[in-house]
């Protein structure tokens, strides 16, 4: 009996992951070049991290020096970015972009710290800039034209694919501190709105 109820949790496990497997190669699109395309969120994204530990000033410069597929626009994600691209079923070596640590630097700064997301855990922070262990660059860049003052939560173009998925990232955002209780307030109406 405990044979067969084994037999039956690892084809559940395994037939959940396929299913995972399968919405993420349906949001993503594999370029040329090393790039990788949510087609959700109209961002590209380098098929790799830089592979090692590295500081925040670092991993913005190699994030603007990065020319995966032919172009010069690369920068550093937001960490709503980086919290919309794990809750899609990114993670940590997965097969559509490898992320070689736990952690992810973002654009964010905050005096000396630096906001990173960590892939593991599923959740973003913030760390002295100076700090490597386990931390990476993940270049990304824009695929549609953005305009100067949006912000990424309230961008349809960025937003996370299911209202679920949207309230998550709005919820962790909040959670960090990112958000503000009136945007969160609001922004979670707006959502639910939606439906």
């Amino acid at each position: 009996m405990q044979k067969w109820l084994l037999l039956f949790l690892c084809l559940f496990l395994l037939s959940s992951c396929a299913d995972t497997s399968e919405e993420i190669k349906k949001q993503f699109q594999v370029n040329n070049q090393g790039t990788i395309t949510d087609k959700t969120t109209k961002l590209m994204w380098a098929a790799r991290d830089n592979q090692g530990n590295i500081i925040w000033d670092d991993a913005v410069a190699y994030c603007e020096q990065y020319r995966g597929g032919g172009y010069d626009d690369w920068r550093m994600p937001k960490q709503s970015e980086l919290a919309a691209l794990f809750l899609s079923g990114i993670e940590k070596n997965g097969e559509m972009i490898s992320i070689s640590g736990e952690r992810i630097w973002a654009q964010e700064t905050d005096d000396s710290k630096g906001g990173f997301c960590h892939f593991q855990r599923q959740g973003c922070g913030w760390g002295e800039k100076v700090m490597s262990i386990t931390l990476r660059a993940l270049p990304v860049r824009d695929t549609e034209p953005v305009a100067e003052d949006s912000d990424v939560v309230d961008s349809p173009a960025s937003a996370p694919q299911s209202v679920e998925q949207r309230l998550q990232v709005l919820h962790l955002l909040h959670q960090q501190g990112l958000v503000t209780d009136e945007e969160y307030s609001a922004k979670k109406t707006a959502i639910l709105n939606e439906l």
